[in-house]
Order: C-alpha cells, then sequence, then structure tokens
C-alpha cells in the first residue's frame, strides 16, 4: 500500500479531459480516413484515358420532423457527413449517385420542411463543380405509387432535375435513370409517362466501340428477385429478412415490369438501393449491385460502391464505413480508462489514510 502514490485532482481532470478528447477526435475524424484508406478503386480492363469514376450510394433517409430525435438525427448525419466527405477527399469522384430515399420523410413534409432538406442534403453531401450528382427518386421521397400526388412527384423532380426516365452520357458511358416507383404497370399518368420515356430513351441509345455496349442501369427499387436468400455479402440482410419473400410493387419491381426494363434497355450493369442491405444478383447476361443503407439508423456496418466504367469495360468495388458499433466499444474503452483514473486516485487516497 505505501507504493501508491496519490495524483491531484487537477491531474485527473487533465488526464479525464485528454482522454475524452482523444476519443472524440479518433471516433469523429479520424475513424473515417484510416477506415476507408484501405478502400481502392477498382482496376479496369481499358487502356482508353476516358474511364470514368464514380461513388454510388443508397437510402441516405434524412430525418424529419416525425420520426427519432434531434440526437438520433444529429448522430447519423454527422456520420453520413463525415464518411461521404473523407470519401470524396480520398477519391474525388467525377459523378455520385444517389439510389433514392435521400430523405425519410420526404412523403409527408410540408413544402418548409421539403426546402429545408434540400439544403440539408446539399450541405452533408456537399461537393465541388468537379463533381456531378445524380439522385433517383424513393418511396420516402414521393411515396409508394399508391400514395404519390403529382404534387409529391414535381416538387421532387424540381428540386434535383429528376425524370421518369432519364438518360445521362459521360465519357461515353450511357446511365440511365429511372423512377422505379412509376414501374406499377397498371396504366396510371405516372406509369405511362414512364413507359414512354422508357422506349424513347432504348430507341436513343448510341452504342460505342466496335460492339454495342448496353447502359447503366440507376433504380431505387431492385429489379424483380424472390428474395434475398441468393445474396452472399458482408453487408447482407440477417436471417430473419434473408429468407422472407419479397413482394412485388413493395420490396422490388414487379417480375412484369422488371422484364420490360430489362428488354427495352439491356443493360450491362444495374445498381439498386431500398432493402438496406447489400446483394449481388446474378440476371444472366448482366449483374445487378443492390446497395446497402448509407446511414447507421438502417445499417451498423454500412458501405457504399466504387465503379470504373468506360465504353466498353467496367469494374465495381465495395467500400465499408465504420462499423457503429466499432465505434461505441471505442467510446467505452476510453471511458474505462477515464473511470481508472478516477478508481486510482480512490485506492491512493485510501492508501494514505491506512498509513496514518
Amino acid at each position: 500500500m505505501s507504493g501508491l502514490t496519490m495524483r491531484k485532482p487537477k491531474q485527473i481532470l487533465k488526464g479525464s479531459i485528454l482522454l475524452t478528447v482523444l476519443a472524440l477526435l479518433y471516433n469523429e475524424f479520424l475513424v473515417y480516413y484510416l477506415t476507408l484508406y484501405s478502400c481502392n478503386y477498382p482496376r479496369i480492363n481499358d487502356d482508353s484515358f476516358d474511364v470514368l469514376n464514380t461513388m454510388i450510394l443508397a437510402d441516405t433517409h434524412l430525418l424529419g420532423s416525425r420520426n427519432g430525435h434531434w440526437f438520433d438525427k444529429l448522430r447519423r448525419e454527422w456520420q453520413m457527413h463525415r464518411a461521404f466527405q473523407t470519401a470524396v477527399t480520398y477519391f474525388r469522384p467525377e459523378a455520385v449517385f444517389f439510389l433514392g430515399d435521400i430523405f425519410d420523410e420526404g412523403k409527408w413534409c410540408s413544402p418548409e420542411e421539403f426546402q429545408t432538406y434540400i439544403e440539408r442534403f446539399h450541405s452533408l453531401f456537399y461537393v465541388d463543380n468537379s463533381t456531378k450528382v445524380f439522385v433517383v427518386a424513393g418511396n420516402h421521397d414521393i411515396g409508394f405509387h399508391y400514395a404519390v400526388t403529382p404534387y409529391l412527384n414535381q416538387r421532387f423532380h424540381s428540386a434535383f432535375k429528376t425524370r421518369s426516365v432519364r438518360k445521362v452520357s459521360m465519357k461515353g458511358v450511357n446511365f440511365v435513370l429511372i423512377n422505379s416507383v412509376a414501374f406499377e404497370g397498371d396504366g396510371c399518368s405516372l406509369c405511362l409517362d414512364a413507359e414512354t420515356r422508357l422506349e424513347k430513351v432504348s430507341n436513343n441509345i448510341s452504342c460505342a466501340g466496335e460492339h454495342c455496349s448496353g447502359p447503366i442501369l440507376m433504380s431505387h427499387y431492385p429489379l424483380y428477385r424472390s428474395s434475398d436468400e441468393m445474396c452472399d455479402e458482408l453487408d447482407e440482410a440477417p436471417p430473419v429478412e434473408k429468407f422472407a419473400q419479397f413482394r412485388e410493387r413493395w420490396e422490388c419491381i414487379s417480375n412484369s415490369s422488371s422484364e420490360f426494363i430489362k428488354e427495352k434497355l439491356q443493360p450491362r450493369l444495374a445498381f439498386t438501393g431500398h432493402t438496406h442491405h447489400g446483394c449481388k444478383t446474378d440476371h444472366g447476361v448482366f449483374t445487378e449491385w443492390t446497395v446497402s443503407s448509407f446511414s447507421w439508423r438502417n445499417k451498423k456496418n454500412p458501405a457504399f460502391l466504387l465503379a470504373r466504367f468506360s465504353a466498353n469495360s467496367m469494374a465495381v468495388s465495395k467500400c465499408f464505413m465504420p462499423d457503429e458499433n466499432t465505434v461505441y466499444y471505442v467510446y467505452m474503452g476510453f471511458m474505462a480508462l477515464i473511470v481508472l483514473l478516477f478508481v486510482k486516485i480512490k485506492t491512493s487516497r485510501s492508501a494514505v489514510k491506512i498509513k496514518h
């Protein structure tokens, strides 16, 4: 007991403040750089200089006034902001694609709150003029098909310059962005507009090189599949969801509409979201990547994709962001160190009393 020494309270306070600052610095800044440092653009088999570097993410679900609370909103939005800005700093994408459900309450919010939503989106996911941003609508942005109104559809269209079907060409690569909510196939005005535009885009897609390369499809809803059972990804759905049967027009586009889209576009690759879990689906002539949610609120180990495209080649890699549980464990470790400081001083003071 005589070997124990008593630290001064001021030393304990300084140590606690230092450990708290280190914990915040690591968990709120450094962890994003350390985690994403190991991620890279995939190699592409193309000697051409016309290679397009892109970043693809889904389901950010920015909270509104109804769901969650202020700390939930603050925590998740800071996580997405830091992950996104770190990724943009590292990878400098030429284009970023957001695959729908940008907002969590876009289908309910007032015009004033929707304007605030837009401002928050551009603040959290800021890019400079060297990067182009493309957005597709999700069911949380404009509502499920039964709840979509011309007003909800138009205000999202006006905010992000979307269409029911839109073709974008960059460096000889064609992308087709669709409003998957509009592919219900029930003859509604929204659906008829989408089908007409898809026909027009299909007829106007140009081919590059010796062989025709199909477009890259971007959609919120996945193309039809019966479930996530075949998925084999680190960010795949948990067992309770993985084997659940998908309902057409809810968890995925209907089989008939999916076949219509595939027939008209003949895509060489597809990217989708909505399920909040990662998956790769083989459609025979092309692969569909379903991107997990970008938010800790929906996924403890969120991810995004880095993809490179040329007129005739393509390659995709998956990047994982910090795991929320790991961040909590690190905070707990720092808290334990702070507690040990007080335990030490308490033990030391007890030793002094016994000695006297």
